[in-house]
């Protein structure tokens, strides 16, 4: 009788379960409640800009205070939190797609759009375009307000995060192809196939842009730049090893860091080699500009700010663990993460550290900035918001 019941116990328990999930996959989904408003100040795409500068004049001065914090239930890839008016969008690495209240960290809903989001969606107007690996349909544009895709489409495995330069969508896949689609259809309008790609090297590096020029690194160990309307290639330059990291465009100039450590500067419209700095290793964190300056971390805990116009290094501060991630500029001051789940904030103009405070979490994405706060990801699943503690 007691093993009777204790199967008995075993079965209502197992029904429990089943309908608790049940129940939350019944709760699921993802509407705002009324349309976007954008403006200049919000952060709607991986580094800010097309050019992926990731720097905004919006100051967020140290020390800083825990405003929210939100779990989103799955880890998070290599882009960043973004914020459109006030909501928060990001997505984890089970697929699922997050809307937060940007002021209050309250869940707004989510949706499970796949597998993993590795990198940042783009925010157009009342549409995210998400890009997803390990599944078929890989590319889509999903409505926040209607709550549902309006396009999916099979762009192979994609690892990066979606460039929107006019009307169009630019990314690139793991098998080594990038693609240009129509930002209102999903049909793909050009491709590019990296040159000679028996290795199959894939693009794990996000696009940037600038007018008619699209560049981005491959791990074949070149940056690329390509007509933005037609595909062709423009130039490709090599660095000698693989690039994962996202390129910045920033006075007519490409930077962008490699896996050997190596930091190059390239001329944006003939792919000369302008300058390059040996950073001692390896670098998969994106460049940011700000002030004349390339700031870029390195995965032997090293943050570089570097002078854009020679390459000479204008200071070096020792973080104490490999920073992934790219930096985040608010006015005059740096905030970055390493994987001993510290935050730092840094003054651009002499590295010192203004900032250090752990957050509990490794810190793999880059920072946003918008409406007064800081937000940061961990891959504890963790959102956070900071605040200024001083008026």
């Amino acid at each position: 009788m007691d093993t009777q019941r204790h199967h008995r116990a075993v079965y209502r328990m197992r029904n429990i379960a089943v309908a608790l999930t049940l129940l939350m996959s019944a709760c699921s989904g993802l509407k705002i409640p009324q349309p976007l408003s954008a403006d200049a100040s919000d952060w709607t795409m991986f580094g800010k800009y097309e050019t992926r500068l990731s720097a905004t004049n919006e100051i967020i001065s140290p020390p800083l205070t825990l405003d929210w914090e939100y779990d989103i239930t799955g880890g998070i890839g290599s882009g960043s939190p973004l914020v459109v008016d006030s909501v928060l969008i990001i997505g984890n690495l089970r697929g699922e797609l997050y809307g937060l209240n940007a002021y209050t960290g309250r869940r707004i809903g989510w949706i499970d759009l796949g597998d993993a989001i590795q990198g940042s969606p783009v925010i157009d107007r009342n549409v995210a375009i998400v890009a997803l690996s390990n599944t078929e349909l890989s590319l889509l544009a999903f409505d926040l307000v209607e709550g549902k895709p309006q396009w999916k489409k099979n762009y192979g495995d994609l690892e990066a995060s979606p460039l929107l330069h006019g009307e169009k969508i630019y990314v690139g896949n793991t098998d080594g192809i990038f693609y240009c689609v129509n930002r209102s259809t999903g049909e793909q309008l050009w491709k590019f196939e990296l040159p000679g790609n028996v290795r199959h090297k894939g693009i794990r590096s996000s696009a940037a842009g600038s007018g008619e020029i699209i560049v981005f690194g491959a791990e074949d160990g070149a940056i690329y730049a390509l007509n933005a309307e037609t595909g062709v290639q423009l130039w490709r330059h090599t660095t000698g090893a693989g690039i994962v990291a996202t390129p910045c465009i920033a006075d007519g100039n490409v930077y962008v860091g490699d896996l050997d450590g190596t930091i190059s500067a390239v001329d944006l419209q003939t792919g000369t080699l302008r300058w390059k700095f040996e950073a001692g290793t390896s670098i998969y964190a994106s460049a940011s500009f700000a002030s004349n300056m390339i700031l870029v971390g390195t995965t032997g805990g090293m943050m570089f700010g570097l002078n854009a116009t020679t390459g000479a290094m204008a200071w070096k501060t020792d973080l104490g663990s490999v920073i992934n991630s790219g930096a985040t500029i608010a006015g005059n001051i740096l905030y970055v993460g390493t994987l001993k789940k510290m935050l730092f904030g840094l003054n651009i103009v002499d590295g010192s550290i203004m900032l250090k405070q752990e957050v509990g979490g490794r810190i793999k994405t880059s920072p946003a900035v918008a409406n007064g706060r800081l937000y940061v990801a961990t891959d504890e699943k963790n959102v956070l918001a900071f605040k200024s503690s001083t008026p």
